[in-house]
Formats: C-alpha cells, structure tokens, sequence
C-alpha cells in the first residue's frame, strides 16, 4: 500500500465519527415534548468484515415551522417514517435551554446525541400520500382522505361532504329539501346563491346594500 493510499484511508476513517446527517427511522415520537426516538439506517462494516448497526438515539428534538408570530406548523410521525435527521458540530444540551454553550479546545464534536430531525423524506417508490397539504398548479390544497379543499385564483373548489355546526351558516338552515321542508336549503342552493347574488350600492367606493338574492329566510 502507498503511502498516499495510507494517508487516504486514514482520512476516511477520522472522516466517518464526522456526522452530518443521515436517514434515519422513526422508532417513537412524543408530540408533546416535540422528541423523538431514531435509528440510523447504517450498517458499518470493520476491516475483519464483522457488521454492525448504528444504535437508537433517544429523544432527540424535532424540528417545527414558525410560519409568523405565534402561528407555527407542527409535525406529526410515528413509528417507521423515514426521516432526515442533522447534527451540531458541538453540544446542544445548554443552547436548547437558552444558554451559549461552553466549547473548550478538546470538547467532543459531532457526536451522534447532538442530533435533530430535520424532516420527513421520501424513499425511493415514494407515492402522495392520502393526507397532505400542497401547493402546485397556482393551487393550495388541503386533502385528508378523499376530502378535499382547493384555493386558487379561479375560486375555492370542495371535494368531499360538507357538515355545518348546529346545520346553520348565517343564521340559514342547512340541509337536504324534502317534500316536508321544501323552504329548507340544500348544499346546491347555497353553491348557486353564492355564485350569481350581487349586492347593490349607490354609488362607487360607498357600502353595498342587501344582497338583491339571498338564501332561504333566517
């Protein structure tokens, strides 16, 4: 072996305990601390050829959007979702508790405890799932199941039933017309309604008046 063939496998081998991120697997997650519990999806082999896995690392933090002042995304996961998970170059034990944390020339750096996960990723093969929210097409769509709510420039479209609390929006009955209730108004009549009424006003830039069709009577 050479000399530069030496030096390179010396490099690789003091490069390996350098992590910066990796796949990982949900083993456990708790939504209330925001921690979860991952298993590298590594197996290390030695020079004898023996093979080992990475250990689970245990309630490491989870990563969450802060999309404005006090509105935030949370995530949810749970056991065997696949996970990009990143690491500090030094201890983050003090900096999540609002300290700076102390670095001292021989203090230990990227160690496997100083992780977060970083996100869901997509396995190869991977399918939309049932249950997400997108934004594509200039369309923003919410979807759980086989419901469906999408806004875009053309309007707001709904895929799914629709349920309204106490069967009432403003103050008008929401439901089915049968032949018993034929004042009643029916989900269509309110898509209709609310596509074709016009409000009246007296003049330009001046408060509209009463729509000159309204739904049903309160």
């Amino acid at each position: 072996m050479s000399f530069a063939e030496l030096l390179d496998r010396y490099t690789d081998k003091k490069g390996r305990s350098i992590q910066l991120g990796m796949v990982c697997k949900i083993e456990s997650f708790d939504a209330s601390s925001m921690r979860a519990d991952v298993l590298p999806m590594v197996r290390e082999k030695n020079e004898l050829d023996d093979s080992f896995d990475y250990p689970v690392i245990p309630g490491i933090p989870v990563e969450y959007v802060q999309i404005g002042q006090g509105c935030y995304i949370k995530p949810f996961y749970q056991r065997g979702d696949f996970v990009w998970v990143g690491f500090s170059t030094f201890d983050t034990s003090s900096s999540l508790q609002g300290s700076k944390q102390e670095v001292k020339p021989d203090s230990k750096i990227f160690g496997l405890e100083n992780a977060c996960v970083l996100g869901a990723i997509a396995k190869q093969g991977w399918e939309e799932p049932q249950n997400l929210i997108k934004f594509e097409d200039n369309k923003l769509t919410l979807k759980v199941g086989n419901t469906e709510l999408s806004l875009g420039s053309d309007g707001v479209k709904i895929t799914g039933n629709l349920s309204v609390p106490n069967d009432e929006i403003s103050g008008h009955v929401v439901k089915e017309k049968t032949s018993e209730s034929s004042t009643a108004v029916s989900i269509g009549d309110i898509k209709t309604t609310f596509n074709t009424h016009t409000h009246l006003s007296s003049a330009p830039g001046s408060s509209t008046g009463t729509p000159n069709s309204q739904i049903g009577t309160p």
